[in-house]
């Protein structure tokens, strides 16, 4: 279970995850310190996607020294989303293009977040604290 405890003022937007926190930028919160939300979700694809891989590489013994990922989102407005993701990924080590096409595969089968991203999220419950 992933567990974020967020507070929004006017001017700070911090969210804690566990002994850490990280600030967000807000317009409607006239917050200019962090980033925007929507790059913490690139972000969060891009380490999953990455951390898969790796677990993926060491299970089938490939020599996957490192993984560069560069996302894009491209927003829409109504509703206000990212409606397209584009990840380019480069693998470096001594792989064949077949194992590097192992390796997307098994990125784009097995990561928590693009498989949410994906099929989105079966239920947002939205709860008003007392």
């Amino acid at each position: 279970m992933a567990r974020v405890e967020l507070i929004a003022q006017r001017g700070r937007v911090e969210a804690r995850i566990g002994e850490d926190t990280i600030f967000f930028r807000s317009s409607g919160a006239e917050s200019e310190v962090g980033h925007w939300p929507t790059e913490y979700i690139l972000a969060a694809l891009g380490s999953c996607f990455a951390g898969t891989v790796f677990a993926y590489a060491k299970t089938k013994n490939f020599p996957l020294e490192k993984v560069t990922i560069s996302l894009e989102g491209e927003l829409a407005s109504a509703p206000s989303r990212i409606a397209r993701i584009t990840m380019e990924v480069e693998f470096t080590g001594n792989l064949t293009r077949e194992e590097k096409e192992r390796l997307l595969t098994a990125g784009e089968r097995a990561c928590t977040v693009m498989n949410t991203l994906k099929g989105g999220v079966e239920d947002v419950k939205t709860l008003l604290r007392d």
